[in-house]
């Protein structure tokens, strides 16, 4: 990837039947990127799950509408379901094809509800289609859960969701100013590929680095890039530059995490 280049080419080597985290900090704007890759997800026939629990459905079709998605048309070709565990503990609920709601939200009975959701109304309707999973946020789930019930709720769908096809892959976002240390690592340890995105701010200027640090790929070396919004729609929405090795030692920077 050369200077300026559109994102979604970053996410096309992605393998199916993994597990991807965005791992970012306060006034990062790389919590839209799962969104984009939802986005591009649909748009190629494929579909997307989202399971929202920091947001209102509301909320969630705005921003997804803000990457170019047609949202109540991807709701209506089966394309994308989102079930809206935040509506549901708050009482917050709207109507909406493939939008779906818990009688009760509680950590003990959490994951068998959403599989039911899951059997019984997404998995009969894109049969053999790609499915992104994208869990929005993982944090989300830890103000609720806390994070021990957190990693035996997440543990548990690693192992039951793998009898879904295996195009299959989950995507989970985590801001790390808001759990622990500890909680991090298990993320990063629970994940196939691991993006990690930094904001410097200086005086005129906001620069955000995005690092992929992880990747169950062969010889896989590390990547540094830098993320720009452009202020467009959909895949031209964010632009990246590659950061070659020898720019990076010659600017001297060095990310303390």
């Amino acid at each position: 990837m050369g200077s300026g280049d559109a994102l979604g080419g970053l996410f096309e080597s992605i393998l199916p039947g993994t597990t991807v985290a965005f791992i970012y900090e306060t006034y990062s704007t790389s919590w839209e990127l799962p969104l984009l890759m939802v986005k591009e997800m649909v748009e190629s026939g494929n579909a997307a799950v989202i399971t929202s629990y920091t947001k209102p459905a509301g909320h969630l079709f705005r921003d997804l509408k803000l990457m170019g998605l047609d949202v109540q048309k991807a709701m209506e070709d089966d394309l994308l379901f989102i079930i809206d565990i935040f509506g549901s503990r708050y009482h917050l609920q709207e109507t909406a094809k493939n939008l779906f709601y818990l009688d009760q939200v509680d950590p003990e009975t959490l994951n068998p509800k959403i599989w039911r959701i899951y059997t019984e109304h997404i998995l009969p309707k894109i049969e053999n289609k790609g499915l992104l999973r994208l869990v929005y946020p993982l944090h989300g789930v830890v103000q609720f859960a806390g994070e021990e019930p957190t990693t035996k709720l997440m543990s548990q769908i690693i192992a039951q969701y793998s009898s879904i096809n295996s195009r299959s892959s989950m995507v989970v976002t985590l801001n790390k100013d808001t759990v622990s240390r500890s909680f991090t690592a298990w993320a990063v340890e629970l994940s196939d590929y691991v993006f990690l995105s930094r904001i410097f701010l200086g005086k005129g200027n906001i620069e955000e680095h995005l690092y992929l640090l992880k990747a169950p790929i062969p010889n896989f070396k590390p990547s540094e890039f830098i993320l720009k919004k452009t202020g467009k729609h959909g895949r031209e929405r964010f632009r990246i530059k590659r950061i070659l090795e020898e720019e990076g030692k010659k600017n001297g920077e060095r990310l303390t995490l």
